[in-house]
Formats: C-alpha cells, structure tokens, sequence
C-alpha cells in the first residue's frame, strides 16, 4: 500500500498517510452519505489518530469514529 507524507492538523506534525481500507470507506459513506466519494481519501498513521482528507485538501478532511483508533502496544 502506498504513503505518502503530509501535515495532520490534529497530531500537529508531518505523518504518514494511507488509502482508507474497505471498513473505513464504509464509515465515512455512512457518516456522508452513499453518494459521497470515498476513492481519494488518506488516513494518517500515527497512533491513536482518526484524521482522514482527500490527497491535497485539509479543509475537506474529517475525522472516523472511535472505533477505528489504533492503541499502541504495551512495552513489554
């Protein structure tokens, strides 16, 4: 899967990005509706991060329900 590097308004630094998965299409079109375009979209990678937007627009970004935060690992 490709990444590629951008400013996340919500970890306030530059993280890497990642296409939305299936599940994660799912939620955005459920929460935008049917009709709303899914094909562009990149989540940021960072632990506990929930931030998604389009390739190269900020502004239409959102963020995906709780259920998708990434926890990190306990040190063991």
């Amino acid at each position: 899967m490709t990444e590629i590097e951008r400013e996340c308004p919500t970890c306030r630094s530059r993280q890497r990005f990642r296409r939305l998965d299936d599940a994660e299409k799912a939620a955005v079109r459920e929460k935008r509706g049917p009709r709303f375009f899914v094909g562009d979209l990149w989540r940021c990678t960072a632990d506990k991060c929930l931030w998604y937007q389009p390739y190269l627009n900020r502004r239409k970004g959102d963020l995906l329900p709780e259920s998708f935060r990434k926890e990190t690992a306990p040190e063991t």
